[in-house]
């Protein structure tokens, strides 16, 4: 039995670009891999290498100090410079450029694969921080800290495949594809955790990955986990949204999911952890999307870590007409990027080069009518219209009363919008200024 959760949108998904195309591997490398020492949420980690340095793929090259996340190299060759790049989340990061060797020669030290029937927690945690393993679906906060945190603490482990922003294809194919590893990892987790379930979430519109999954749980007779396909509805991956839809429950203001008694991983993120667990892996290659209606040949490919942009879609043939909107992620929470020199991060899931009829053109917003449509749309019960005159009118005590700290910048009140106002921005706005000003009292 599913549920359903207040609010959303239904966006066009044009996904049929590339749902069809499995992962594939780059046919040419890049000639120069760039390794952003940011690809945490927590902050930048410390280089274990300097420029002159030979490296091999899966080496450590930066390790977690006070903050970040271990980084391995991504191909083998030799370290040109540490020095600062292009960064997917903006501006300028330092990072470690090497010069791929085209060898892809395999650094031999790392460990031994694990025992999945004499797998503890402590074994658990310790390998995914050492494989640098963060939440792969978009937020890069460490898997690591969430694995200790939720143990003992969830009934519920939820395998995150709903992938609902339009275009985005690469959770799906990874979880066609690979369901195999995706369930070994999943239920290995769940383990360490003491989950008593584990469901795999996907959107209904995904059949040929649901019967996979469906044959696999069949063989194995393993009745604690289940593949569950939901209407399609944009956010359905946000966190809280897909708890509330599988358990009913809801993560009150302020929570996170363990509040909920639930445990959320990115399909990509276990198989990842997977990987470290029992292939002795660290994290290097990923899956992406290129895709948008400017892209000659859109495709999913898997990708070294630190790969630019701009060969990825060199790789696809580049552009067939001009892209008047590039972004890392999907059209509605993505990031617009000023360039393609930025490479591939952890939780870089999709390429989208959008042509002018794609998307909303950015004009400047008009009258509010007092439609209601964003309060209806918004899923975490927001009023975007509400704050938006608070904000305006400089209403500190009205905006601390108004839970701004839950938006999770989903843009459903900008898409459905009618006067195209910028309402997300709109609401960042108010919690900026309530962070700067404090709560009036």
């Amino acid at each position: 039995m599913t549920h359903s959760f207040f609010g959303g949108v239904y966006p066009a998904t044009r996904k049929e670009m590339t749902r069809r195309k499995p992962l594939a591997r780059l046919s040419v490398t890049p000639k120069e891999i760039i390794i952003p020492l940011v690809m945490c949420a927590d902050g930048p980690a410390t280089p274990m290498v300097g420029p002159g340095d030979s490296v091999l793929v899966g080496q450590p090259i930066a390790r977690r100090g006070q903050t970040g996340a271990a980084a391995f190299a991504s191909v083998s060759g030799r370290v040109a410079a540490i020095e600062d790049r292009p960064h997917p989340w903006g501006r300028r990061s330092p990072a470690i450029v090497i010069h791929n060797d085209d060898r892809s020669e395999h650094y031999e030290g790392r460990p031994a694969p694990l025992d999945p029937r004499q797998l503890t927690l402590e074994q658990l945690v310790e390998r995914v921080e050492w494989a640098g393993i963060v939440g792969m679906g978009g937020g890069a906060f460490p898997t690591w800290e969430k694995i200790a945190r939720s143990a003992g603490r969830v009934d519920t482990l939820i395998v995150n495949v709903a992938e609902c922003e339009p275009y985005v294809t690469a959770d799906y194919r990874l979880l066609l594809e690979r369901s195999e590893h995706i369930l070994r990892g999943a239920q290995a987790i769940a383990r360490c955790l003491r989950c008593e379930r584990v469901a795999v979430v996907t959107e209904g519109d995904k059949l040929n990955a649901v019967e996979a999954v469906e044959r696999r749980l069949r063989r194995s007779g393993n009745g604690r986990v289940q593949i569950i396909p939901v209407r399609t509805c944009y956010p359905l991956g946000a966190e809280k949204q897909i708890i509330q839809t599988v358990t009913g429950r809801e993560v009150p203001p302020g929570g996170t999911a363990i509040d909920a008694a639930c445990a959320v991983f990115n399909v990509a993120t276990v198989f990842a952890i997977q990987d470290a667990l029992f292939q002795g892996r660290p994290l290097t290659h990923r899956a992406v999307t290129i895709t948008g209606g400017a892209v000659t040949r859109p495709r999913n490919l898997w990708v070294p870590i630190g790969t630019p942009l701009r060969h990825l879609l060199e790789t696809c043939g580049g552009l067939k007409e001009e892209a008047d909107l590039i972004l890392t992620g999907g059209p509605m929470m993505g990031v617009p990027l000023p360039n393609l020199e930025a490479p591939v991060m952890k939780d870089t899931n999709s390429l989208v080069c959008l042509t002018e009829w794609e998307h909303k053109p950015d004009v400047p917003g008009g009258v509010c009518i007092r439609c209601g449509k964003c309060v209806g749309a918004c899923p975490m019960h927001l009023a975007p219209t509400i704050i938006r005159r608070a904000l305006e009118d400089q209403d500190l005590e009205k905006l601390s009363k108004f839970h701004l700290e839950d938006c999770n910048a989903c843009g459903c009140c900008s898409f459905i919008c009618p006067a195209q106002i910028p309402l997300v921005e709109t609401v960042a706005q108010a919690a900026n200024l309530l962070k700067r000003g404090g709560s009036a009292s």
